[in-house]
C-alpha cells in the first residue's frame, strides 16, 4: 500500500452542509469529506464503465481520505470523545482521559463534561493546539427569472468555511492500483470546485502535493487495571453492517480489525453516532440513510495480541469512511487520569481590512449630504457659543445696524479672504469703530472669524452669527 498526501487550500468560502435537508438550521461541516475528492478524480478519469474505472472508484482499492483543517504543517484530528473537562472550566485548564479515570467520589465531584467539537493537532512535545476554523453566515434569496427579482418567501442562509483555510488529506493506493498513481495525482492537483453553490461564489479550492506530519502512535497495548487494551480512535466516520446487512452502532472487535478472541469494553469506550441521507446527483434522489460512528469516537478493545496492521475498517472506505488510529499518543494520561498533553489555541493574526471605495453616484450623494449636515452642526454650535458668551457686550448701544451691515457683506462676498478683509475694514474704520474696540468686542469677533475661516465655512457662519446678534440687539 502507498499513501499520497495532499494539501487543499480554500480560495473562496466553501459550503458543505451537514445535512441534505432544505428546511431548518443547516450547519457547515468543519472538514471536507473524501467523497468530494473522489468526485473530482472521477470527473476526469471516469469516462466509460470498464475494469479500470471499477478498480479505481468502486473496488475500495483507492481510498480518498477526508481533508482536515491544519496548524503549523500538521493535520488536525477531531477531538477524541474520551476527553473530558470539569464543568464551568476550559479544556486548557484541565483535561481528563475517560478510560484512565477511577470511578470514585473524587471523579464524580469534578462534574466532567465531554469534548465534542473542534480539531486539534498533537506534536511530539506533548502540546495539543486547537485549530482555528473561520466560518461565515450569509443570507440569500431565490431568484425569479420571470419577474427579474427575488422570489417571495424564498430566503435561506449559507454557513460556509472561510477562504484561506489550509486542509490536509491523503489517498491510499493498494498494490494492484499503484500503476494509476500518476493519473490520480494529475486529476486531483490544480484548482477545483467542491461543496454547494459552486456556480456562484463558493467552493473554489486548490489542491497540491504536500507531505504532512502524521500523529504518533504507541507500539504496545496499554495497561488498564492490570488488563491489556488497545485504543481505537476514529480518524474519520465509520460505518458497519451486521450479519443481516443492516446498519449497526455496535461493531464487533473483528469489525475493528481484531480476531475473535478480542472484546470491546463498552464501559470504557466513548462512542458518538450520526445519521444522514446522501443526495445522489446522477439519479437526482436520496440514497439510503447512512448510520455510523462519528469522528473522534474511541473504542477500548481488550486483547492480548499485537495491534492490527490495517488502517481502514468498515464500509464506504473509498469515500473517506473507515480511517482509524490505533493507540494514539494523545490518549495517554498521568496517574490521576489527567491528560499528559498541554492544551492551547492557535494564534490567528487579525487582518485589518480596508473598506473598498465604491464608485456610485448614490454613495457620493449620501456622503455629500452627511458632510453638509456635519458642517451645519458645527456652524450652529459655534454661533450658539458666541451668542451665549458675548451677547451682553452688544446689548448696550445700537449694534443692530452694525450686524445687519456685516450680514450684507457676507451675502455679497463668497471668498473667505475677501470677506474677512471687508469685515475688518468696516469694523475698524466705520463710525462705530471706537465702540468695536472697547471692551474687546473686535477681538471676540476676530476670534470667531479665525476659527471658522480655518474650518472653511466662514461665509455661512458669519451670516448666521450676524442674524442672531441682530435679533439680540433689537430685543
Amino acid at each position: 500500500m502507498e499513501k499520497i498526501q495532499f494539501k487543499c487550500e480554500l480560495l473562496s468560502d466553501v459550503v458543505l452542509n451537514d445535512s441534505p435537508a432544505t428546511k431548518g438550521k443547516r450547519r457547515c461541516l468543519d472538514f471536507i469529506p473524501g467523497s468530494n475528492f473522489l468526485g473530482i478524480a472521477a470527473a476526469q478519469l471516469y469516462h466509460t464503465e470498464n475494469d479500470e474505472t471499477w478498480l479505481l472508484f468502486h473496488s475500495g482499492h483507492v481510498r480518498f481520505g477526508d481533508a482536515h483543517p491544519s496548524c503549523d504543517g500538521k493535520r488536525g484530528l477531531k477531538v477524541p470523545a474520551s476527553f473530558f473537562y470539569p464543568k464551568g472550566r476550559k479544556i486548557e485548564e484541565a483535561c481528563y482521559v475517560h478510560h484512565l479515570l477511577e470511578d470514585d467520589e473524587v471523579t464524580r465531584a469534578l462534574q466532567l463534561k465531554q469534548c465534542r467539537s473542534d480539531f486539534y493537532t498533537f506534536n511530539s512535545e506533548h502540546i495539543a493546539t486547537k485549530v482555528f476554523i473561520g466560518k461565515d453566515f450569509t443570507i440569500k434569496s431565490a431568484y425569479d427569472s420571470d419577474q427579474r427579482r427575488a422570489k417571495d418567501n424564498q430566503m435561506f442562509g449559507y454557513e460556509a468555511l472561510c477562504k484561506g483555510l489550509v486542509m490536509y488529506f491523503s489517498v491510499e493506493l493498494d498494490d494492484d492500483v499503484i500503476r494509476y498513481k500518476d493519473g490520480i495525482i494529475k486529476a486531483l492537483c490544480g484548482q477545483h470546485h467542491v461543496g454547494r453553490s459552486r456556480s456562484a461564489q463558493y467552493g473554489w479550492v486548490e489542491i497540491s502535493l504536500c507531505p504532512y506530519e502524521e500523529v504518533a502512535t504507541l507500539s504496545q497495548p496499554i495497561s488498564i487495571q492490570g488488563k491489556s487494551y488497545v485504543a481505537v480512535c476514529a480518524d474519520s466516520r465509520l460505518i458497519f453492517f451486521d450479519e443481516n446487512g443492516n446498519s449497526t452502532f455496535q461493531p464487533t472487535a473483528k469489525d475493528l480489525g481484531f480476531t475473535d478472541d478480542a472484546t470491546i469494553d463498552w464501559r470504557l469506550s466513548q462512542v458518538r453516532t450520526f445519521q444522514y441521507a446522501p443526495w445522489n446527483y446522477q439519479r437526482q434522489a436520496f440514497d439510503a440513510d447512512r448510520c455510523g460512528i462519528e469522528k473522534g469516537s474511541v473504542f477500548l478493545v481488550k486483547t492480548k495480541e499485537k495491534m492490527p496492521a490495517t488502517s481502514t475498517i468498515g464500509f464506504y472506505q473509498n469515500e473517506g469512511f473507515g480511517h482509524i488510529v490505533y493507540n494514539p499518543v494523545f490518549l495517554q494520561a498521568n496517574s490521576d487520569g489527567r491528560s499528559s498533553f498541554c492544551f492551547t489555541e492557535q494564534k490567528v493574526e487579525s487582518e485589518v481590512k480596508t473598506p473598498k471605495k465604491i464608485d456610485s453616484q448614490l454613495i457620493d450623494f449620501l456622503q455629500m449630504k452627511k458632510a453638509h449636515a456635519q458642517n451645519q452642526n458645527d456652524i450652529i454650535k459655534a454661533v450658539n457659543e458666541f451668542v451665549e458668551e458675548y451677547k451682553d457686550l452688544f446689548q448696550r448701544g445700537s449694534f443692530a445696524s452694525q450686524w445687519g451691515s456685516i450680514r450684507n457683506l457676507a451675502m455679497v462676498y463668497e471668498d473667505d479672504k475677501t470677506l474677512r478683509k471687508m469685515i475688518e475694514g468696516f469694523v475698524t474704520h466705520g463710525v462705530k469703530s471706537d465702540d468695536w474696540l472697547q471692551r474687546g468686542r473686535y477681538e471676540k469677533l476676530e476670534g470667531f472669524l479665525n476659527c471658522n475661516e480655518h474650518k472653511g465655512h466662514l461665509q455661512e457662519a458669519v451670516i448666521n452669527l450676524a442674524s442672531e446678534m441682530a435679533k439680540i440687539c433689537k430685543s
